[in-house]
Parts: structure tokens; C-alpha cells; sequence
């Protein structure tokens, strides 16, 4: 017990003093490493089962792969140890500013999604003459080079698509010049400084290729399917932003697909990007650097783009991405290829290793059913002596990787994260490793719109069979406890296995919420924005002041800045913007509404030019703030994302149906009725379309009637009664003009 109180004690000064200290976040993380390194030697030494060979078997298996975690956490120790931080080399260090071509490769994204990155391509802060855009398009398409001409940018086809993506690249290489080689996915949107933050490390003849981050301007499936997109993050992001950062301080900077520029020349002398793996971008970057060549990362936001819409896609993705990886290793292994340095070869194989977490994940979840449902043991030893040395392993695991991932992920979230694609990764390894069945090259599919909620069955199966597993060994637990006949011989074990079970079906419960796939109803993703302009009425020169407050290329959402615009809309007049960077855009009103004394409205974009679809594009994207960067968990709690789901999962967005501002008054009025019979009323409130009114005396619904009042924007007009309710001893009915009633100062 003295080794438990000392060694928690040790670990939570230095948690303490790590926020503020280096020396002592040091000494936390090789804190970390000795309790987790005498856990394990405790573990291989005295607590494999010896009660049968199906319990000594999964004994080692579960050692091993508590070893190969440890492994990994070496790796991550040495990552994070110290952070790495390039000096920006400007692009006046250049004597002559080297040409550049920048590849988009695509297949079958849709058209919108390329003429996006293709206009933000055009607007990046470059000499024009020294910059040309290429659309490498394997699906070979007539109205993607249509719109790539019509765009001034270069189209690229090849009559076959061997070696996909890669292949792509490389024919692409044959029919462009340029020295410096950018590749962009369909989706990815550069911004306007992408070229200056990054070519200017190319001063360095060594230097062979950069890569910046894939950053991501949509929520992921996680995230999404959860309604938590404000309180983690992007399941990528940690990787890109983090790992990326520590590999490039050894060279080792793994290229990643898009965002990154290539010397031409140093391409040429590796044969071009490396083909026959599905991961061309990990043996490119890799064979680079066999070269003798350096490798740059640059850790700033320079290009956004869409993660995975759906969870089922993102299963597909990881699916590929693992089976790549396996395939680089024995088509170019890191270990034995020539070239490579010490840490480069642990690197990459940490890399290749990685994907094996399905496996190993997976006996994680197996071990303690398989004790509690058939009495299969995965260790041996009592609880006392394993809360003495797991449970220092475990807190130091939590506070050690809590200071280095500084809020940017959470050891919950990782376990959920790895839960949730285990069963699928683990069928990934073992098919790759054994099988080598052929895999078809997927494009993740982007732009889905999709307008109800569905739960994925056939996804959810793993999880559904492992939490039926957990519940039935609850059961069997209570028939042991509560009843004379005896299951388990070891009260220990059982205590250790029902907190292990407990632990697993938290994630479990998580991945089959995660499979909920919640709707997407919008073409395009809606961004904050903050927009003064004016709106004017092509009826007369009039022009009233709104702000726009969140935008796409589709559409925006306007707060109207005084009644008059508000009637504007109303009225359902063509309106146009009449200043600001967006003038001149035609809008067509889909609602408007109120709410307290402000007026919003939802409007689409018609007819937009080409040159108001750039501006639209350089406000959201070319010339957008950085919000991605300082991204965190917060209030991440699995009850907070769980309360967050139930709460809204069964709402679904509704476009406001109100056509036109309803303006409370209280205007005396007479209804006049086809017999001459007539009944006294209020107007409580007022549009352009219609009213409410107030009387003692009931109507009834579908009657037209003759209404008369005092209002000063009109005097008299038919109505139809909508709707008729009791409220205490009046009633309040619902009119609809049947007449024009609006002046023309009101319009």
C-alpha cells in the first residue's frame, strides 16, 4: 500500500505543478512511463492465469497488447516532449519566385464542391503568371472541364484510371511544367495565404515537400450525430495538429493527401507519387524522405475542408486509411528500407502499428465477458494487489496525457472514439494481414443532404452484440449475488471484471448513439458571420440598412435594422444588396420572423455571377478568420453529450413558415358579414398578408367577411377566417387578406 498513497501523491504534485513548470511536466511524463513500466512487470511476472490453457492463452494476449500500448505511449511521451515550431520563411527570401501548379484531384464530388476550392485557389496571394490551377478529373466529365474553363482554370483527364489518386497525380505531372506541385482534394478550400506561409521554406535546395494540416469547417460524425460539435472536436484534429507537429522535429512529416507542395524535381527522382498502395500519400512522403530529403510541417490553418458527412462514410474512410497503411509496410517496409533515420523507421512503424488498435481494443472488450459469461480468466490476482498497481498505471495514463494534449482530446473520448471503430479496424487488420482481398478505391462521398433521422442497423451490430453481452453477465452477476447457487469461485476477479464491463459498455452505449445518423438538411454549411449592407427594392430607390449574420454560397440569414426593410420583405418584392462586398446579389425571401423588437429574415441567392460567387467564397473561406485552431473539449462530459442528445434528437430544423413581420398594435375595427350583420372587433396584430383580431362574438372558419378599421396603412379589405379559438370569455380569430390592403409607403 505504501508504493499506491506515495506514488498518487507524486503524481498529483506534479499534475499540479506541470501547468505552470516544463521541469515538472517532464517529470510527470517519466513519471508516467516508470509506474506504467513497473505495472507491466507485475503484470508479466505474477499475474498470468494458470487455471487453463484458454485462460493462459487470452492471458497473453491481453499482456501483449497492454505491452503494445505501452509501446505507443513511449512514442507519444517523446511527440509531445517538447514542442516544435518552425520559423516562417517569407517568400522575398527567394530571388526569383518559383512557378507553381496546382493539381484538384477529383472522381465524382459534385460540381459545387470543386468550383469552390477552384475559385479560392485563384484568389491565393501569388504572381497569376507564375500560378496555374489544374481540375485532375478521373471521372472524365463534360460539365466539370465545362465549368473549370468557364472558371480560367485548366482541365485534366486520362482515358483509364489506373492507380487512382496516385495515378492521377502522375499523369497529371506529364502534362504540367510548373516547379513547385500543390495537391488539393475536391473539397479542400485554400485560403489566401496559403502559398506565402508555406513555399518559402523551398529556399532550402533539401527541402523536398510541405505539408499544413487538414483542417476541417464541418462537424464530424461524432460530433454531429451527438449535437456536441461546440464541445470536442474534429476526431482528426489531434492528429493533424499535434502528432504532425511532433514528427516533423525528426523529419518525419507524414504527407497526408492535400495541403501539401512538392519540388517537382525531387517527385522526378522517386518516379512520381508512389502507386499500388490504396495510402499513396503515406509511401510518397515516406519514399521522399529515403531520399535524403527534408520535410517540412506548417502548423497554421491554411485550407479547410469536409471531414466525412456521414458515420457510415467515416467508417469507410478508416477502413481504407488502415488497410493502406498495411499494404505500405509490405510493399515498403520502414524497418528494412534504406534511407530512413532511427526515428524515422520508429515513427512510421508507430504509424503502421496505430491501426492495429481494433485488435487490440477488442480484447479489451472480450477479456471481461469472457470471464464473467464462461469463466475464462485474462488475469490472476486479488483486488487488493491490483488496485496497488493499476490503479497508479491508470491515474498516471489520465493526468500525463491530460497536460499533454493540453484539452485538445480527453482519454474518454479516445477510449469512445477507438470502442466505436474497434470491431470494424480489428476486421480491417485481419483481412488485410491474412486475405489480401482486393479493395475498390471510395471516394468519400461529400455534399449529402438527407432529411430524416435513421439508425444504422447493420453498423450497430458489433456494438448491440457486445452490450447484450455486458447485460447478460449483469445477470449472471445478480443470480450469483442474490441467489444460493454460485457462479464464480473468485469474489476478487468478479469485483475487477463487473468495473472493467461497466467501463466498456459507457463506450458502447456511446458508439450505438454515434450511429443515429441525425439529418442534413443543408446544401451548404452556414458560417457566423457579421455583414453590414443595405437592401434596396427594385420597385424604387429606397434603401434600408440590415446585417447579415450567417452566410453560405447558397444563402444567409439577415437581421433587419428597421421595420421598413422588414415590410420590404414582407411584401415579397425582388430585392437586391445595394452595398458592401456583396452588392448587387439578388435575394429571394424563403421567411421572416420577430423576435422581442428584432426582425430576421432566411434568404437564398439567384441568379449569382460569377464574380459575387468569388466574393462569396473569398468572405468564407479565402479571407475567413482562423476558428479552428484554438478548438477544445469543453464541458465534453459523457452526461452533457448524453443529456444533449435525448434532448434534441428527436427535434427537427422548421423553416419558419411566416411570410411576412407581424406588428403587434391595437387597433379598433367592425366585421361586416354577407347579411348585412355586422360584430365589432380589435386588431391585435398586423402583416401584409393578414391579421388577428379579438371579439366577443364567435365566427366561424372559411367565412369571407368585410373588414373595416382605423389602421392608417389600410381602411377596408375582404377576409377569410382562418382559424377561430376561445380564450376565457373572447375570441381571437386568424384573417387573411383577400384584397390588396398595403400603401404604397408601407411597400
Amino acid at each position: 500500500m505504501i508504493w499506491l498513497v506515495a506514488s498518487t501523491a507524486v503524481l498529483l504534485v506534479l499534475y499540479g505543478l506541470a501547468r505552470k513548470h516544463l521541469a515538472a511536466k517532464y517529470l510527470l511524463l517519466a513519471a508516467f512511463l516508470g509506474i506504467n513500466l513497473v505495472y507491466l512487470i507485475w503484470r508479466t511476472a505474477f499475474t498470468l492465469p494458470t487455471v487453463g490453457i484458454l485462460s493462459l492463452i487470452l492471458g497473453i494476449l491481453l499482456l501483449v497488447t497492454e505491452w503494445a500500448g505501452y509501446l505507443q505511449s513511449i512514442v507519444f511521451t517523446i511527440l509531445s516532449w517538447k514542442p516544435f515550431q518552425r520559423k516562417t520563411i517569407p517568400l522575398s527570401e527567394f530571388q526569383e519566385l518559383p512557378t507553381v501548379d496546382v493539381y484538384i484531384a477529383t472522381y465524382n464530388e459534385p460540381a459545387d464542391l470543386l468550383k469552390r476550392t477552384i475559385a479560392a485557389s485563384q484568389m491565393m496571394t501569388y504572381p497569376k503568371d507564375k500560378l496555374k490551377i489544374y481540375v485532375c478529373d478521373d471521372g472524365r466529365r463534360a460539365d466539370i472541364r465545362k465549368m473549370t474553363e468557364s472558371m480560367g482554370a485548366y482541365y485534366l483527364d486520362r482515358p483509364d484510371n489506373k492507380h487512382q489518386k496516385a495515378g492521377n497525380l502522375n499523369h497529371a505531372m506529364t502534362k504540367t511544367d510548373g516547379e513547385i506541385i500543390v495537391t488539393m482534394d475536391a473539397d479542400m478550400v485554400p485560403r489566401a495565404n496559403f502559398l506565402e506561409r508555406t513555399l518559402g521554406y523551398f529556399t532550402d535546395e533539401k527541402v523536398s515537400f510541405i505539408q499544413a494540416p487538414q483542417v476541417f469547417y464541418n462537424a464530424d460524425a461524432f460530433q454531429y450525430n451527438l449535437f456536441f460539435e461546440d464541445n470536442i472536436t474534429n476526431e482528426q484534429d489531434f492528429f493533424m495538429r499535434r502528432l504532425e507537429e511532433g514528427k516533423d522535429r525528426f523529419n518525419a512529416t507524414m504527407y497526408v493527401g492535400s495541403n501539401a507542395l512538392f519540388r517537382r524535381s525531387a517527385l522526378e527522382e522517386i518516379g512520381g507519387f508512389a502507386t499500388g498502395v490504396i495510402t499513396e500519400d503515406m509511401a510518397t512522403g515516406m519514399l521522399l524522405q529515403t531520399n535524403g530529403q527534408k520535410t517540412v510541417f506548417v502548423n497554421e490553418t491554411l485550407a479547410v475542408g469536409l471531414s466525412p458527412e456521414t458515420y457510415a462514410d467515416l467508417l469507410k474512410q478508416r477502413d481504407r486509411w488502415c488497410r493502406g497503411n498495411i499494404q505500405v509496410i509490405r510493399k515498403w517496409n520502414p524497418l528494412t528500407i534504406k534511407g530512413l533515420s532511427f526515428m524515422q523507421r520508429l515513427l512510421y512503424m508507430d504509424g503502421i502499428h496505430y491501426w492495429f488498435f481494433g485488435i487490440y481494443k477488442m480484447v479489451y472488450l472480450l477479456a471481461p465477458l469472457l470471464f464473467l459469461l464462461f469463466s475464462i480468466y485474462s488475469l490472476q490476482t486479488d483486488f487488493t494487489t491490483l488496485v496497488m498497481f493499476w490503479l497508479p498505471a491508470f491515474l498516471s495514463s489520465q493526468l500525463a496525457f491530460r497536460r499533454m494534449a493540453d484539452n485538445k482530446r480527453t482519454t474518454i473520448w479516445s477510449h469512445i472514439y477507438e470502442v466505436a471503430l474497434a470491431p470494424y479496424m480489428a476486421v480491417s487488420v485481419l483481412t488485410e494481414l491474412f486475405f489480401r482481398r482486393s479493395i475498390k478505391f471510395n471516394v468519400t462521398r461529400k455534399g449529402i443532404l438527407n432529411n430524416r433521422r435513421h439508425f444504422l442497423w447493420r453498423t450497430s451490430t458489433p456494438y448491440v452484440i457486445l452490450l447484450a453481452m455486458s447485460i447478460i453477465s449483469m445477470i449472471m452477476i445478480a443470480i450469483d449475488l442474490f441467489t444460493p447457487i454460485q457462479i464464480y469461485n473468485s469474489v476478487d476477479m468478479l469485483y475487477i471484471n463487473i468495473f472493467w464491463v461497466l467501463y466498456n459498455a459507457v463506450a458502447l452505449v456511446m458508439a450505438l448513439i454515434i450511429s443515429v445518423e441525425r439529418p442534413r438538411f443543408r446544401e451548404a454549411e452556414r458560417f457566423d458571420v457579421t455583414l453590414e449592407a443595405e437592401l434596396q427594392d427594385s420597385m424604387n430607390e429606397r434603401k434600408h440598412p440590415i446585417r447579415i449574420i450567417d452566410l453560405s454560397e447558397y444563402g444567409a440569414r439577415l437581421e433587419l435594422l428597421d421595420t421598413k426593410a422588414a415590410h420590404l420583405l414582407s411584401a415579397g418584392n425582388a430585392l437586391t444588396l445595394s452595398s458592401g462586398p456583396l452588392q448587387g446579389l439578388k435575394l429571394h425571401k424563403h421567411w421572416v420572423s420577430q423576435q422581442g423588437k428584432s426582425y430576421y429574415a432566411g434568404v437564398s441567392f439567384e441568379d449569382v455571377t460569377q464574380e459575387q460567387y468569388r466574393a462569396l467564397v473569398k468572405i468564407l473561406f479565402v479571407d475567413a478568420p482562423d476558428i479552428y485552431s484554438s478548438r477544445e473539449y469543453v464541458n465534453s462530459t459523457l452526461l452533457n453529450a448524453t443529456s444533449r442528445f435525448f434532448r434534441q434528437t428527436k427535434a427537427e430544423p422548421k423553416q419558419s413558415e411566416r411570410q411576412s413581420i407581424r406588428e403587434t398594435i391595437s387597433v379598433p375595427g367592425v366585421l361586416y358579414f354577407a347579411d348585412k350583420g355586422k360584430v365589432e372587433t380589435t386588431l391585435v396584430d398586423y402583416s401584409l398578408s393578414g391579421c388577428q383580431v379579438e371579439l366577443r362574438k364567435p365566427i366561424k372558419p372559411g367565412q369571407v367577411l368585410r373588414l373595416h378599421t382605423d389602421h392608417n396603412s389600410f381602411r377596408e379589405s375582404d377576409v377569410r377566417v382562418q382559424w377561430v379559438q376561445k380564450r376565457g370569455r373572447k375570441y381571437l380569430a386568424g384573417l387573411r387578406f383577400l384584397t390588396e390592403t398595403a400603401d404604397s409607403d408601407t411597400a
